[in-house]
């Protein structure tokens, strides 16, 4: 019990975070518009706009991420939703490697979701996030960037490590990676690490999923 009410703080902070800073420069735009120069003025306006647009993307992402319900995704749709979100708009998914991109993803559309967040977390000088394969069968997801490197902990996370545990050790800012796996655990998704030159792919199997 305990530990689904620090998953649930962890979860609430992490959200909070990521929806004050849009918030804070709407609110600093908004006193700006008072001043008596026209052009100060048309530029807070400019700036209020964008952080609001900022703040409804985000929002939407994170809804679909950890709000659950019945939202049909598909890869290309999650694409368009991450434009602008994952890496505070550094990191840009590339899914033109994904094979019948349109395809509705069901369960394994919130593993997504969550793993892109996690894979962001992995480019924090920004970059891409290369994503392949076919959504009926595994999608591989590859961090390219700078210093790109796995979040700590993944692997013994992903190997069976207790994702209440893991979160509360984590932190906010961690939580889509135990987020990821709980959900991928719940709805049968497999969710491993490929192993080769360079840093590993993280790969989600739909063929993991219970009959």
């Amino acid at each position: 019990m305990s530990g689904c009410l620090t998953f649930a703080e962890l979860l609430c902070a992490r959200l909070t975070h990521d929806l004050s800073g849009p918030l804070a420069t709407i609110s600093g735009a908004v006193e700006l518009l008072s001043l008596p120069d026209e052009g100060a003025r048309q530029e807070a306006a400019q700036l209020a706009g964008e952080a609001t647009s900022q703040l409804a993307r985000r929002l939407k992402y994170l809804r679909a991420a950890w709000g659950g319900g019945g939202q049909e995704l598909t890869v290309a749709a999650i694409a368009a939703m991450a434009a602008g979100v994952l890496g505070a708009g550094r990191v840009v998914p590339d899914v033109a490697r994904v094979a019948d991109s349109d395809r509705p993803l069901g369960p394994l559309a919130r593993v997504l979701l969550n793993a892109l967040l996690v894979a962001a977390e992995a480019l924090p000088r920004g970059g891409t996030i290369v994503c392949a394969g076919d959504p009926q069968t595994q999608l591989v997801l590859q961090p390219v960037g700078e210093g790109a490197a796995w979040p700590r902990g993944l692997a013994q996370l992903i190997a069976g490590d207790d994702p209440f545990a893991a979160a509360a050790e984590a932190g906010p800012r961690g939580i889509a990676a135990p987020m990821m796996v709980a959900l991928a655990r719940r709805d049968g998704i497999a969710v491993s690490l490929l192993m080769g030159q360079g840093l590993p792919l993280l790969a989600l199997s739909a063929e993991g999923r219970a009959a």
